[in-house]
């Protein structure tokens, strides 16, 4: 329904309230005098007034696209004006107490219209209170014949003084209701703009709070709470908008005591470390208001991930530092370790020797092996090689590492079996073998090591899209699900000989080739590793 509807129907009620309010006040006074008093130009009046109001009714009914135009107003305004100037007729003609209503009816038609609504009332009301004077002058209209009211004919200078007084009156009242309506319309446009302008910078406002990473809260002097964004409050853990203390809250949280009053001017950052181990950064701002300190201005930021990326960053620097001077001492180890691995080998094929010596000779031996294998992968993993590719048969490289494999003393200790699985003979990738060599060396020796005596290891070539897979399983002890998840870092032992740099090692190589590294294993039933190369 538009506005022109609305105010359209409010006068159709408001009128029919009017009309029967006198008509039921006319017929009960005619009740109360009986004969003594003849209402019924009342009565007559009463009716032109309903009668009018029916074909409003009817307009509004059967007229839907103009109701909701100025013109239903306007016609109901033209009206109204003839019902009064029939009530003037009624009462006294050109000099009826009710003379006022056509002016009040000028103000009404320039508050609903504005000043092109009133300046035609008052043209319309000039009208019809101009044909009413001349119509009782000149006899045309005499009350008296029709209602037996009693009626004298005005003079000349009666209708006269009567006509300039109220036309004057009717276009003063326009003028003025005029001026004052174009001057609400202004401010009710101002408001309107101003509206728009408060509607826009609280959306403005909601975007660049929402769009801030961490909260907001705003403080009195005290520190409590006058407001906080829902980022915050979930920060700090609080349930309520507002009224809460932010300093009770820090300590709560394990933080320091602040006092707000001590501050510095440009303010300060707190940090805090939550127990469920979230760190989080406060900004604590004075607010001031004309040199007036009102409040405080709280940022705060979920630092979890700076923290946590800072001390990875320390560590590596750590890890960095330490790696150079492990490398250097790998080095220096490494020379003698050969020595001593030589000469065991030396003594054990010189002299025959008791099976005492002997054993000690193969353990020396065997246990120099090993360490010179974990020196080779340290070394790998602190000072690793940019690979050096070309296209190699795979095929070729997994036959090779197998072949060393089973030839190693490691391997024949355990008498396990090994198999390889392959759909072709040659299929070549762009790697640098040396490295993928190691990888697989790597992978199998973690398999042997997993494996029981007379346990099984099996290796498969197989294609998968744009995806090359060497599947290296075992039936060994497997690995739980945390263990899985941290297998990749360095320095973590999953078995009780060697430093844990074996899978590290395999996948910064795999990474390097572009490649990747699935591990499936179940505690106690074996592990599958699958090594993923790019078809290029």
């Amino acid at each position: 329904m538009s506005e022109y509807e609305k105010i359209g129907l409010r006068l159709i009620i408001f009128r029919l309230v009017i009309a029967l309010t006198f008509l039921s006040s006319s017929i009960g006074i005619q009740i109360a005098l009986g004969e003594k008093i003849l209402l019924k130009p009342y009565f007559y009046f009463s009716a032109f007034v309903l009668f009018l109001e029916i074909g409003y009714v009817l307009f509004y009914s059967f007229f839907k696209k103009l109701r909701n135009k100025e013109l239903f107003l306007y016609l109901q305004l033209v009206g109204d004006s003839l019902t009064v100037v029939v009530l003037l007729f009624y009462t006294g003609g050109h000099s009826s107490v009710f003379v006022f209503l056509l002016h009040f009816l000028v103000v009404l038609a320039g508050a609903l219209l504005r000043r092109r609504g009133a300046i035609f009332i008052a043209l319309i009301n000039s009208l019809f209170f101009g044909l009413l004077c001349l119509s009782l002058y000149y006899n045309w209209l005499r009350p008296s014949e029709y209602f037996n009211i009693p009626f004298e004919v005005p003079t000349a200078g009666e209708i006269f003084n009567a006509l300039m007084i109220n036309f004057f009156g009717f276009f003063l009242v326009a003028i003025l209701i005029s001026a004052v309506s174009l001057r609400i319309e202004k401010s009710r446009k101002e408001l309107g703009e101003a509206k728009k302008g408060i509607k826009y910078l609280k959306h403005l406002n909601d975007l660049i709070v929402s769009s801030i990473s961490g909260g907001i809260v705003v403080t009195d002097l005290n520190g409590k709470a006058t407001f906080s964004t829902q980022k915050a409050r979930n920060l700090l853990g609080v349930n309520i908008t507002e009224g809460w203390s932010l300093r009770e809250q820090i300590e709560d949280l394990g933080g320091p005591p602040i006092v707000f009053e001590h501050l510095a001017k440009e303010g300060s950052e707190i940090p805090l470390s939550l127990p469920s181990d979230k760190h989080l950064m406060l900004s604590i701002s004075p607010l001031f208001e004309e040199d007036k300190k009102v409040g405080y201005l709280v940022l705060v930021r979920d630092e979890t991930e700076i923290v946590k990326i800072r001390n990875e960053l320390e560590l590596k620097e750590r890890l960095v530092s330490l790696g150079e001077m492990a490398a250097n001492m790998a080095h220096e180890i490494k020379n003698p370790l050969g020595s001593i691995s030589g000469a065991a080998q030396m003594l054990k094929s010189s002299e025959p020797k008791n099976s005492g010596e002997n054993e000690l000779l193969s353990i020396i031996h065997k246990e120099s092996l090993r360490l010179a294998e974990v020196l080779d992968n340290f070394l790998s993993f602190v000072s690793p090689q940019k690979p050096e590719k070309h296209l190699v048969n795979i095929y070729e490289i997994i036959v090779e590492v197998i072949t060393l494999f089973k030839n190693s003393p490691l391997f024949q200790e355990k008498k396990i079996n090994l198999s390889f699985d392959f759909f072709q003979n040659e299929l070549f990738l762009n790697i640098d073998p040396n490295q993928i060599k190691q990888v697989l060396w790597n992978v199998l020796h973690n398999a042997r090591k997993a494996s029981e005596e007379g346990g099984e290891i099996k290796v498969s070539l197989l294609r998968e899209g744009n995806w090359v897979i060497v599947e290296i399983s075992d039936k060994g002890i497997g690995m739980p699900k945390s263990e899985i998840e941290k297998i990749q870092e360095p320095f973590r032992k999953g078995f009780s000989q060697g430093v844990g740099l074996g899978l590290s090692l395999v996948h910064r190589i795999m990474e390097q080739h572009n490649g990747k590294v699935e591990i499936e294993s179940k505690f106690k039933s074996g592990t599958k590793v699958k090594l993923f190369f790019p078809m290029e």
